[in-house]
């Protein structure tokens, strides 16, 4: 999928499709009641004859020929007003090949907003008329592609089709829609159908029922909405319900988790201090066991325990002698100088500093 694709989407045209659909569900009495005008009825003139037919089962039937003259059309009108369905159906008059011309064109998808002025401007080079010399009907064939629009014209001169209604008009008929053999509308399906007859030409349609077949399906739209959106906005009322009571969990959770980390934190310090305790011996054990090891012409001036070791500074006649006394204790091993041996000149005894580790009751105790 191509997320960069631009969609064409026509408003018109989908109220148009719109409204066809929900026409569906009206029941045909009630749309005949709200409408001056139902079914169709197409008319070809031809050489003087006016041949009349309608769309029956999918199939085209003949209901009149006449020959274009007063006494010719006033049979046709008498079969008009006996048949009412005849009377109140929209009207078409079909042009043949040979008073219309239909022809595919491309155009830049940039000229779609005034794409009728652009056919207009360019009509001599579509067709051998220029533009004041017919009438001309554009239909859009399918979506853009390559930045063009692909259009079909539909052009028919004015002499014709002037001279054509003029008859029609002198006989007191008048259609509605203008279109040609070589593209017939398709008014059940067809979103979008042309009419080569000029605005100024086509029939007033009745205000009153346009205004109340608009004011119904203006209703007909709300009470679509309404039924499409109520369920969704309740949904949507829901969710925001369990939104606010999953936050009001979540908020409950935080702080049992929070709580829960904090007891598990202290249990781990104490399990942590526990094992210390257990571990690490006493410091009035170690001063207790420095005590008897050290000989009693030797002077300790500083004791700092760290971490599982020990050091000791002093003064010793024989410093040198303290190594081999510590390192024969379980108590403690690794026993080394720190810094080299030097003698006091005011006491003559030599200072050390000694670095030693003190083993874990466990390991004192495996040894013992």
């Amino acid at each position: 999928m191509n997320l960069n694709a631009e969609f064409d989407f026509n408003l018109k045209r989908f109220f148009r499709w719109w409204g066809r659909e929900l026409a569906f569900w009206i029941p045909e009495k009630l749309k005949q009641a709200l409408t001056d005008r139902t079914g169709y009825m197409y008319l070809h003139v031809a050489e003087g004859n006016f041949q009349f037919s309608r769309i029956i089962d999918g199939k085209k039937k003949k209901i009149a020929d006449l020959a274009f003259n007063e006494q010719g059309l006033e049979p046709f009108q008498r079969f008009i007003e006996v048949n009412e369905e005849l009377k109140n159906a929209h009207l078409i008059l079909r042009l043949n090949p040979e008073q219309a011309i239909k022809k595919i064109i491309y155009l830049p998808a940039a000229a779609k907003a005034n794409i009728r002025q652009v056919v207009e401007f360019e009509m001599n080079k579509y067709t051998p008329f220029e533009s004041d010399q017919v009438y001309f009907a554009l239909k859009q064939l399918g979506k853009e592609e390559s930045g063009q629009i692909k259009i079909m014209l539909l052009v028919t001169p004015k002499e014709i089709l002037d001279s054509i209604y003029l008859q029609l008009n002198s006989s007191e008929i008048y259609p509605d829609i203008v279109e040609c053999d070589v593209a017939i509308n398709n008014f059940s399906e067809d979103l979008e159908t042309y009419n080569l007859l000029p605005e100024w030409e086509r029939p007033v349609k009745n205000k009153v029922v346009q205004t109340i077949v608009g004011f119904l399906s203006f209703v007909l739209i709300l009470l679509t909405v309404a039924v499409l959106v109520y369920p969704i906005w309740n949904e949507a009322r829901l969710v925001d319900s369990l939104k606010l009571e999953l936050k009001s969990l979540e908020k409950e959770t935080q702080f049992v988790q929070s709580q829960q980390l904090e007891i598990e934190e202290m249990v781990e310090e104490t399990e942590h201090l526990e094992r210390l305790k257990q571990s690490a011996p006493i410091i009035l054990d170690l001063m207790n066991s420095l005590s008897q090891l050290v000989n009693e012409d030797t002077w300790l001036t500083h004791f700092q325990f760290k971490q599982g070791r020990l050091q000791i500074q002093g003064q010793s006649p024989t410093a040198e002698v303290l190594i081999g006394l510590l390192e024969a204790s379980p108590l403690f091993s690794n026993v080394r100088f720190v810094s080299p041996l030097t003698q006091d000149k005011r006491t003559g005894l030599e200072r050390f500093q000694i670095s030693l580790d003190v083993n874990a009751r466990e390991e004192k105790a495996d040894e013992g």
